[in-house]
């Protein structure tokens, strides 16, 4: 996965070869549905041809804007400089796309409506300094209306309300030549969204991975503690024996004695109790030992069943995908923390070893599949698989999802899974459905898939080999 890092951040030079781009295939279009992806990119939808979406990503390593060539189906997080950009920039028309002042800095001359649906200019400036990226947005008279980062009256630079916006100043360097490709910029650009991607779930979820990390170390705490009251209650599981030595041995123990001898071994006393005393002692911590090991044994296999769910649960869901686990929350009972209950797991109904799907290996390649409506569930809409996986499902019939977990699976491959899906559905031969991942949809029932696009495949007979395969399915493990 590319990391912010390997990006390299912009020359002034490559600065301007991109705005030379990004002029072309900007200017004379619109910027709609503003999206806060996370808090330091935002998504702006593109009307017209050339690419649907318009980046801005204030990245303290790699600031950057590109052109994307999709929108992202996801959920709007908020700020109040957001909330802010939003009022003042509704629909805005871009009418220039340059360079400003001798740094690397981008400005927009937009048309944007006001509150009373007129027309009215605003400039936007996106500053791309490494470690000091910053967004502002100012009037027809370059008076600051907006900013990122503001800054302070006794700055060299105030970037402060109805302040006349400035570059910053900056020593002459040499230029140098600069060999540019923002195709190729945008393509990294791209990959790097991998990283972005990560970085939003965690931010949005981390709230329900640091409770059941939490519930983790609780549950591991606690069977340590079960271990140890099991070696205590062992070491008095004979103590009987004691309380009957003691009777045996009555009229031979000495008043307020701290022990005797029995059959030459020592037993303990305590010489504030008398000996019947201490005899019910020693049988009541018998009795306890042996209550307690009956109660471990409930307890113990208790907390290991809801460590092993908790692991298992952690495990699945730092490989989902953040819209389908925002899809599937509700459904899978994930969200039961809500934002009230943030510090702890007092239940966990979500994710198990149960919702885990089967796989089989075959010549090297893993084909995935489904036995229950929860694991077709959470294979297709919830695990971190391609969007452009081949997915199957045997026609008119209920089954299992099954996903190839490759890219331009052969035609053996592609044959063996729709083999898998017939097989699951216990048919011997008839048509199955294949289509892209990103074709399917969730259905409104545990387990359904509403199919966009698919190419039905017609098999007479099943390969021979699947059978035998599906004697070695193994659980799917990341």
């Amino acid at each position: 996965m590319l990391q912010y890092e390997t990006m390299k951040a912009l020359s002034k030079s490559d600065l301007e070869i991109y705005a030379s781009y990004l002029s072309e295939n900007l200017e004379g279009r619109h910027l709609s549905s503003p999206l806060l992806y996370t808090e330091k990119a935002i998504f702006f939808r593109l009307s017209g041809k050339g690419g649907s979406r318009f980046s801005l990503i204030l990245d303290e390593e790699c600031p950057r804007v590109y052109i994307g060539d999709e929108t992202f189906a996801a959920t709007s997080v908020s700020s109040h400089f957001f909330d802010q950009l939003k009022k003042e920039l509704v629909n805005p028309y871009i009418e220039k796309v340059e360079t400003f002042g001798d740094d690397r800095i981008l400005k927009f001359s937009l048309l944007t409506i006001n509150s009373v649906f007129k027309e009215e200019p605003r400039n936007l400036y996106v500053e791309l300094f490494p470690h000091h990226p910053n967004l502002v947005v100012t009037d027809a008279e370059n008076k600051i209306i907006l900013c990122y980062k503001p800054g302070h009256i006794d700055d060299e630079r105030a970037l402060l309300k109805s302040m006349v916006y400035e570059a910053p100043k900056k020593n002459a360097f040499p230029a140098k030549p600069s060999c540019f490709d923002p195709k190729a910029f945008e393509e990294e650009c791209y990959e790097a969204e991998k990283t972005l991607a990560e970085k939003r779930k965690k931010d949005r979820f981390e709230y329900l991975f640091k409770a059941l990390r939490n519930r983790k170390k609780l549950l591991e705490r606690k069977l340590v503690s079960l271990e140890k009251d099991i070696v205590e209650a062992n070491s008095h599981l004979d103590d009987g024996r004691f309380g009957d030595a003691i009777y045996m041995s009555m009229g031979e123990i000495a008043p307020k004695a701290s022990s005797f001898v029995y059959e030459g071994e020592e037993i303990k006393l305590d010489p504030s109790r008398s000996a019947s005393e201490n005899a019910n002692a020693y049988y009541k911590r018998a009795k306890k030992a042996k209550m307690t090991l009956k109660q471990v044994d409930i307890s113990k296999e208790k907390a290991s069943k809801e460590l092993e769910e908790i692991s298992s649960s952690l495990s699945q869901l730092e490989h989902a995908d953040e819209s389908g686990l925002e899809m599937m929350a509700k459904e899978l009972d994930i969200a039961i923390i809500n934002q009230s209950k943030k510090k702890s797991v007092h239940e966990w109904r979500g994710l198990s070893e149960a919702s885990l799907p089967y796989y089989v290996e075959y010549e090297g390649t893993k084909i995935l599949y489904g036995k229950t409506s929860k694991q077709n569930d959470c294979l297709t809409f919830l695990f971190e698989t391609a969007k452009d996986h081949l997915w199957f499902h045997v026609m008119g019939n209920s089954g299992s999802h099954v996903i190839i977990k490759k890219d331009d699976p052969s035609e053996e491959e592609i044959n063996m899974a729709a083999s898998i899906a017939l097989l699951n559905s216990k048919q011997e031969e008839g048509e199955v459905m294949m289509a892209y991942r990103k074709d399917v949809r969730k259905g409104s029932v545990p387990g359904q898939a509403v199919v966009k696009t698919f190419k039905p495949l017609r098999l007479n007979r099943i390969d021979s080999k699947a059978k035998d395969l599906l004697k070695s399915a193994k659980k799917y493990t990341f």
